[in-house]
């Protein structure tokens, strides 16, 4: 057990020394204070690099639907689509009909 004179002096020094305590204790605040905030930012940064790995991803993904559209929208391919599937033909001059708004 800790005698009585002897935490009396303790009690005397912490309140002698009050300032240097003080700023021991706001250094360790300011030291776990850096560990965490280095740490957030570790932590944000891999999210954010995760975010563009995706966004690159689907950019890629965005490229390959565009192309497909193209594939699919060219001309060549409708035509040859309505002609195999809807046995559809171009009219003969004589067919067409010319029409005109009044």
């Amino acid at each position: 057990m800790l005698s009585f004179e002897l935490l009396q002096q303790i009690g005397h020094d912490l309140r002698r020394h009050w300032p240097i305590l003080l700023a021991g204790l706001l250094v360790a605040v300011s030291a776990f204070a850096v560990i965490f905030t280095a740490q957030d930012a570790r932590r944000l940064t891999a999210h954010y690099n995760s975010l563009l790995q995706q966004r690159d991803q689907l950019d890629v993904q965005w490229r390959h639907l565009l192309l497909e559209e193209q594939t699919l929208a060219e001309h060549s391919r409708i035509d040859a689509l309505a002609r195999k599937q809807l046995q559809m033909q171009r009219p003969k001059p004589a067919q067409e009909q010319v029409v005109k708004l009044p």
